[in-house]
């Protein structure tokens, strides 16, 4: 881990899940904490090296997945600090057997209650509470920081500008190769989430910093290769049901889709695609494009005028 400064007082640190880091009137302010409780102790350590003499006043969760507040716990106990996230995030950040529960639809099995859906719990301390008719976002607490909302990919998720200019844009953009590999990249609203592409590809700012892709001072080339794997994935699903020639369920349309590109996946992968399908049929529902309808006990999706 390394501590990498993009303005007077803000860092990040690079990994699997890029953290932010920021100090204003001799307190630091983490942007998520990672995965796990590992996480949370090398930043600790590192922050202890390179920041030795600034208490940690709290953690800013973007939103509530797994390999972002997985380290709150840890970090929570050995420093006192507070954790702040918006109300419904922030809810999942207490409650995290709430995410599995969320995944299933029901009290969850075993095999997807593991870290990388549910974290440890966190006491959240204080709620943001984002305004979308302030598109430059809102004060977070009695900061400088500025919470920016960037709906799609979660519930409620926020990405964090530094009053160096640094805008921290949360799980907004996946580096290509993460969107090659996975194809289905989790997003919950997909009309929401094409107009925050719209919003981050107008934004300026010195540095931007996605948790997936490496820190860069120009992202418009990257907001535009995420649209496109959007769109791919829109065509794709629907493609599958022209293919088919016959109404299909969302996990059939998953089998198409992920069979064809030689995905391969286990049982939490395979229901955090399922979200994204759930959230691109609703898309295309929404454009006119499929219905659904019940038939046998099953919910199928059929072109529109089929």
């Amino acid at each position: 881990m390394e501590l990498i400064q993009l303005g007077k007082s803000t860092w990040y640190i690079p990994g699997r899940v890029n953290i932010g880091y920021y100090e204003e009137n001799s307190q630091g302010y983490l942007i998520d904490t990672g995965l796990d409780d590992e996480n949370g102790r090398k930043i600790l350590k590192l922050l202890g090296e390179a920041r030795k003499n600034t208490p940690l006043r709290a953690i800013v969760n973007t939103h509530s997945n797994a390999d972002h507040i997985g380290g709150n716990a840890f970090i929570q106990k050995r420093t006192g600090c507070e954790v702040w996230a918006t109300r419904v995030e922030g809810l999942l950040t207490e409650i995290t057997a709430l995410e599995p529960t969320l995944l299933w639809s029901a009290h969850p099995f075993k095999q997807i209650r593991g870290k990388f859906i549910e974290a440890k719990p966190s006491k959240v301390a204080a709620f943001i509470e984002p305004d979308e008719t302030r598109p430059d976002g809102c004060w977070i607490k009695d900061t400088r920081l500025t919470a920016v909302p960037l709906p799609g990919h979660y519930l409620d998720m926020i990405g964090v500008r530094t009053p160096d200019d640094v805008f921290f844009l949360a799980d907004a953009l996946f580096d290509p190769t993460i969107l090659e590999k996975y194809r289905f990249s989790v997003v919950l609203d997909i009309a929401s989430a094409h107009r925050t592409l719209d919003k981050i590809e107008k934004s300026e700012a010195r540095w931007f910093v996605p948790c997936h892709a490496p820190a860069a001072q120009d992202v418009k080339e990257l907001a535009r290769q995420n649209r496109e794997g959007l769109v791919w994935v829109t065509k794709a699903m629907e493609n599958a049901l022209v293919e088919a020639g016959r109404p299909l369920t969302r996990e059939e349309i998953l089998s198409r889709v992920g069979t064809a590109s030689g995905m391969e996946m286990d049982a939490a992968h395979l229901l955090l695609n399922l979200c994204s399908v759930s959230a691109h049929l609703t898309y295309l529902s929404e454009l006119g494009r499929v219905e659904p309808f019940v038939r046998d006990c099953l919910l199928l999706w059929r072109l529109k005028g089929d």
